[in-house]
């Protein structure tokens, strides 16, 4: 959450009192609970703890959404309790189904350099290729922004950073036939262009198999601004259908 407060993508503290927002760390990330097993940040566990934490605050109905990582977590989420979730809200999601594998062996050399060089190796690494992890379009401000949020990996432990890059090569996207069981739930895809970790062709897809879905897609910074105001006219349209 410190993170996406520093990025401020998401215009989180501009969002409407009559929207209800309920947002939290992910397991081992922020201060999180800081397992160190590899199994524990799969989508589908994660999506657990989004329902447990639910359940804990007393919501029946929800939203749920994400960006990346939270993004599949909302899905599954979705697919484990579809009663329970009357919409959608998928930000960025990552690259899914048969370009898996290579972006999961990427995860795991991450694991391994983790291991080798704790959270300021991965730091600097992840300084070192933002030219080439952000889209080109991407002006100044948002790079410096990004910069800002790395030194918050130095807190981490090795182990943790290990199982977090760990859990997303294992992970995947459902496939596609249990996908197009969430077909009634209405959703919102946002995403943007020239991100090789977020390919549009994910979203598109998803956009496919969920005929009740909106696709929006940021081709530049002035269009990526927008996304908190479409997510809240999104979010108001559903609450005033119940």
């Amino acid at each position: 959450m410190q993170a996406e407060d520093i990025l401020d993508w998401f215009g989180w503290s501009d969002f409407p009192p009559s929207i209800k927002l309920i947002r939290y760390n992910a397991r081992g990330h922020g201060n999180g609970y800081a397992s160190i097993r590899a199994t524990d940040f799969c989508w589908q566990s994660l999506a657990l703890d989004l329902l447990q934490l639910a359940d804990q605050l007393g919501l029946g109905n929800l939203l749920a959404g994400g960006a990346s990582m939270g993004a599949s977590t909302a899905l599954y989420a979705a697919l484990r309790a579809p009663q329970r979730v009357k919409g959608l809200v998928l930000v960025s999601p990552p690259t899914a189904w048969h370009r898996r594998s290579q972006q999961a062996s990427q995860y795991l050399r991450s694991a391994w350099l983790a291991l080798l060089l704790g959270g300021r190796g991965i730091a600097w690494l992840a300084a070192r290729d933002l030219q080439r992890s952000l889209p080109g379009w991407m002006g100044y401000s948002q790079r410096e922004k990004v910069k800002r949020t790395l030194p918050l990996l130095y807190r981490y432990r090795r182990l943790t950073l290990w199982a977090i890059f760990r859990g997303a090569a294992l992970s995947n996207l459902p496939p596609k036939d249990r996908i197009r069981a969430l077909a009634h739930i209405p959703t919102l895809i946002l995403t943007w262009s020239d991100d090789p970790v977020h390919p549009v062709e994910t979203a598109e897809e998803l956009h496919r198999l969920l005929p009740n879905s909106t696709l929006w897609v940021a081709e530049n910074e002035e269009a990526f601004g927008e996304i908190p105001a479409r997510m809240i006219e999104f979010i108001e349209r559903l609450q005033g259908i119940d």
